[in-house]
Order: C-alpha cells, then sequence, then structure tokens
C-alpha cells in the first residue's frame, strides 16, 4: 500500500468526520471572540439604522460604537465624521467625545490643546459633568494648560455636584490636602462619603484613588462635633 494511498485515505477520513461530527452533533460551536464579534456587529447594525433618523443622540452613539469597535469592525474616521456633524450642531455629549478623542489621541493626532478647546466649548454651552470633569482634570494636571488648583476646583465642583464620582473624589481630596482651596475637612468627608458606592469605577479610573481609605485617613483627624457635622451636610445633600 503507497504512502499517497495512506495520504489520500487520511484526508477523506478527515473529511467524512467533519461531516458526520456536523450531521449528529450540528454545526461546530463558534469561539468566543467570533460570537463577541457578531452580536457587536448586530448592536451596530441596530445603531445605524437608528442613527439614520439624523438625531444628534443617535448619530453619537452609533459614532460610539464604531469608535470602541472590536478592531475588524472599527471605523475612527467615520466615527469622527459623524461625532463633528452632532458636535458643529450643538450636541453637547458629541463635542465632550471628541475632546476625548484629541485627550487620548483616538482616530485624530493626540493634541490637548484641541481637547480644551472641546471641553471648554462643552462646559460653556451646558452644565455638563463629563466636559467639566475633563476641564478640571486638564489644569489640575496641566495638559493643554498650565497647571492652576484655583482654576481646577470650580471645575471638579460642577462635576461632582453633577454627580460625577472621580470628581467627587479628587475634590475631597482637594479639600483634605488644602489644594485651590482652604483645607476643610469636613468638606472633604462630605465629597469621599458621596464617592463611596462608586469605589471601583474610581479605583479603575486610576490606581490608588481609594475612596474607603481617604474617608477612614480624613474621619480619624475629625472630633465628634465635625463628623456630626459632616454626616448633616451629607443627608442634606442626598435630598
Amino acid at each position: 500500500m503507497s504512502y499517497r494511498f495512506l495520504l489520500i485515505m487520511a484526508f477523506v477520513s478527515l473529511i467524512l468526520s467533519g461531516v458526520s461530527g456536523w450531521v449528529f452533533f450540528g454545526e461546530r460551536e463558534k469561539d468566543p471572540e467570533t460570537l463577541r464579534i457578531l452580536a457587536y456587529k448586530s448592536e451596530l447594525i441596530v445603531a445605524k439604522k437608528a442613527a439614520a433618523s439624523g438625531a444628534e443622540a443617535d448619530v453619537t452613539v452609533y459614532a460610539k460604537k464604531l469608535l470602541y469597535a472590536p478592531e475588524i469592525l472599527r471605523d475612527e474616521e467615520a466615527a469622527m465624521s459623524l461625532l463633528r456633524k452632532a458636535a458643529n450642531d450643538g450636541y453637547v455629549p458629541a463635542q465632550v467625545q471628541i475632546g476625548v478623542m484629541y485627550a487620548e489621541g483616538v482616530g485624530v493626532h493626540q493634541n490637548n490643546h484641541r481637547a480644551v478647546e472641546w471641553f471648554k466649548l462643552a462646559s460653556q454651552l451646558s452644565n455638563n459633568s463629563e466636559a467639566n470633569f475633563y476641564l478640571g482634570e486638564a489644569y489640575f494636571r496641566g495638559l493643554g494648560v498650565p497647571q492652576d488648583y484655583g482654576t481646577t476646583v470650580p471645575h471638579y465642583q460642577k462635576a461632582a455636584r453633577g454627580g460625577h464620582p472621580v470628581a467627587q473624589y479628587i475634590i475631597g481630596t482637594m479639600f483634605e490636602a488644602g489644594w485651590g482651596v482652604r483645607q476643610d475637612l469636613i468638606q472633604a468627608w462630605v465629597w469621599f462619603k458621596q464617592a463611596q458606592p462608586y469605589a471601583d469605577r474610581i479605583a479603575a479610573h486610576e490606581e490608588g484613588y481609594d475612596v474607603a481609605l481617604a474617608l477612614g485617613r480624613v474621619q480619624a483627624l475629625m472630633n465628634r462635633s465635625q463628623i456630626e457635622t459632616a454626616w448633616a451636610k451629607y443627608k442634606a445633600m442626598q435630598g
């Protein structure tokens, strides 16, 4: 029996085993990554249909899906084009997203100055917590603007009051340390307490942001009267 004959028989057996496996057990299960891509593709189709209405909110959602899609489905150029149209129509979340793209260098050359321009525009048009947070970050870290804690504080405060948990944590830190504001342990405690339910999200934003540790550290420096006042302020903020 020749080697060539054996090779042909082995090849035929492989084909038959694959066919029989499909017949008896159904189509082979797709790998998780393929399933993830297929699911995301379905989401893109739905988002694209919604965006066809021209509504800025739907257009922005579709653009973000294109922007953060798996690599095989990603289209940063199309995303930026859609976002610019919505942003030029005055849609604030699209303006913020363009700022983020410039800050992170996604789909464009990284440019902190351009990022700040977009964040400023968005914050001027509305009291958007994301826009104010990113502006606070820019002044806090000196990204595209000179570092200035005094200018940082109002932006972080606006974002914190709008419910942005990372801004709540950072403004708490600023009150604790007296950066750009008069040191105030009561205010620090209140903002850390506000941020506490979102500790995981805050820690994911930046390693070392530990709400429980910060809250405990500040409370250890407070007397009973200060703690009672802080609790009263916190409860009042809860409505």
